[in-house]
């Protein structure tokens, strides 16, 4: 049962990721619309467009998993549905057979799946791209520190920094290796520059070290390195991509907006062709990058394109709308649409009760709140709505979420035939139906965090032995009188028992996960005594030795913790009228 459990948890968070990869691709698409409808503006404005959704998807999947979610249902007929491989047990809408002939179709020690391959990939392919971004901090490290100071070029900067608005020390380097200017680090930023700078005319140096103060000004390296990790997270998407590549352009075209401030278009054209034919590849921020070039020349050319400063209004507006996309989108979260019984089958179109009759019944007349009489053909059931739901869904009380009060105070009695023979289960999923036709009953399912118990090995091992292929298991006498005596094949079947297929016998009073990881199949006979106690909150325990009796005979044990299951949220209900 454990790998069935993983698969309904896989699938869940299959749809979280599923959300914000949704959610990144419509954030990415608006941010690129606006930096279209921003073409004739200034760089600097597309550039913060591009950064604060950089920003924005940094943030998106972290303030995705700790928001309370508001899920949007979407209907997939070729996606699993989150639930359909569970037990009966916490099954939401179990098909009549399929949910337990699938469970044990499905290899238990399968611990592959379609979901747990996809996130492997993901791993994998982030893996493979910060690692060379790594590797680049590294060689940036090593090209900063073997770089040679230049004092004659730290006095040219200072005086350039004071005047285009820079009030930190810039670090001025030479670096044999390099063949053009560039910048590198934050909170210490440095220039590094080719060894030929030293003869570099004045006009050409003061240029380029306007360039790349502009840089250090703006925070590009930041914005850079930050831009590259996301793009590493959404390693799979081609919009990121996309944006990556315009946010470098942007914050070139920026830097180079603030040079023409204080230089001739030509001049500053020529150079950076200059630069770029003799640029090789750097892992830095530089002047002149040739996949570029000759959109920047355009732009440099070009006398009617818009030049200057983002501002700070512009950014404090970014900032905010940022911090609101990220607030309204972050607890949208796709959930599965609830679909039909016959929907979830294989195929089959599920019976239905041919007559159904409800009445509304005094509760002192009934000894109990529960009463139940079925053949193949006819139904006769007594009690509460909140019985009946737990019955029919297989699932504990803290399951169910939302009832009023008169689901438990007022007992119906509900008497249905169907026209031919139906098992027991297809008898309790047409019971389902009536609640939905005759009570406008609505669920909604949720996942949320429970206590449960998870049935693991005890010290000293099962104990149980493994069949051999085409054994059969022995056959047990007949229990005393009040002894209950149960054989099963596998774990899997064990855990149908024990969480109530389809609200069984209640063993225990949460559900019960697999921790076992015993995947064959087994000769396991269980025998407990059939006796209701009294906890320690005043509900009967129809089995109070049961725990006791799983680890001294099977050496198994339930341990408690919590765990998230499906829950389901009553939306709508409504007391019918007699007949």
């Amino acid at each position: 049962m454990m790998p069935v459990i993983n698969g309904a948890m896989l699938a869940v968070n299959g749809l979280l990721a599923a959300s914000i990869v949704a959610k990144a691709t419509l954030v990415i698409a608006l941010a690129l619309s606006g930096v279209w409808l921003a073409r004739k503006s200034r760089a600097s404005v597309r550039h913060t467009i591009l950064a604060a959704t950089f920003g924005v998807l940094l943030v998106l999947p972290i303030a995705s998993v700790v928001t309370p979610p508001v899920r949007i249902a979407v209907t997939n007929q070729t996606a699993p549905v989150p639930f359909e491989t569970t037990t009966d047990a916490i099954s939401p809408r179990a098909p009549t057979g399929a949910a337990a002939d699938a469970t044990h179709a499905i290899p238990q020690s399968s611990g592959f799946s379609l979901s747990g391959l996809l996130f492997t990939g993901w791993i994998a392919g982030m893996t493979l791209l910060l690692l060379p971004m790594l590797r680049g901090l590294w060689q940036v490290g090593l090209l900063r520190r073997t770089g040679l100071p230049w004092r004659q070029g730290q006095s040219v900067v200072e005086q350039l920094a004071a005047e285009i608005g820079v009030h930190r020390r810039v670090e001025v380097l030479l670096q044999e290796s390099l063949s053009g200017p560039m910048t590198c680090g934050v909170l210490r930023p440095a220039i590094v520059l080719p060894p030929d700078a030293r003869i570099w005319d004045a006009q050409d140096l003061n240029r380029a070290i306007v360039h790349e103060l502009e840089h250090v000004r703006r925070g590009d390296w930041m914005w850079h390195c930050l831009a590259r990790v996301v793009c590493s997270v959404y390693w799979f998407h081609p919009l990121v991509w996309i944006s990556w590549r315009q946010l470098g352009l942007e914050a070139e075209r920026a830097c180079d907006d603030a040079v023409l401030g204080r230089s001739e278009a030509t001049a500053y054209a020529d150079q950076l062709v200059g630069l770029a034919q003799r640029l090789s590849k750097s892992p830095a921020l530089a002047m002149a990058n040739r996949a570029d070039l000759s959109t920047r020349v355009r732009a440099v050319l070009d006398s009617r394109q818009p030049r200057g400063r983002a501002g700070t209004i512009l950014v404090a507006l970014a900032c905010i709308v940022a911090g609101l996309v990220v607030i309204t989108i972050s607890p949208l979260t796709m959930a599965a649409a609830p679909q039909s019984d016959s929907a979830q089958s294989t195929g089959e179109i599920l019976p239905k009760f041919d007559a159904v009759s409800v009445k509304l019944i005094d509760p002192s007349s009934q000894g109990t709140h529960w009463h139940e009489h079925s053949d193949a053909k006819y139904l006769n059931i007594t009690g509460s709505i909140h019985g009946f739901i737990l019955r029919t869904y297989g699932i504990r009380d803290a399951q169910l979420i939302g009832e009023p009060d008169w689901f438990n105070t007022r007992l119906y009695q509900i008497e249905a035939a169907a026209a031919a023979p139906v098992t027991e289960k297809q008898m309790l999923l047409m019971l389902r139906g009536v609640l939905a036709d005759r009570f406008q009953l609505r669920l909604r399912q949720e996942t949320r965090d429970l206590p449960v118990f998870s049935l693991e090995v005890a010290a000293g091992g099962p104990k149980f032995r493994e069949l051999k292929p085409g054994e059969t298991p022995v056959r047990h006498p007949e229990p005393p009188n009040g002894i209950l005596a149960r054989s099963f094949n596998s774990i899997g079947d064990l855990m149908n028992q024990i969480n109530g297929a389809f609200g069984g016998p209640p063993y225990t009073d949460r559900p019960v996960l697999d921790r076992t990881h015993l995947t064959a199949n087994y000769d396991i006979h269980l025998e407990t005594e059939r006796r209701s106690q009294t906890d320690a909150e005043g509900d009967s325990v129809p089995f109070p030795n049961f725990s006791r009796d799983m680890q001294t005979q099977l050496g198994l044990k339930l341990v408690a913790e919590r765990g998230s299951m499906p829950c389901f949220v009553v939306d709508h209900a409504e007391a019918p009228a007699p007949n």
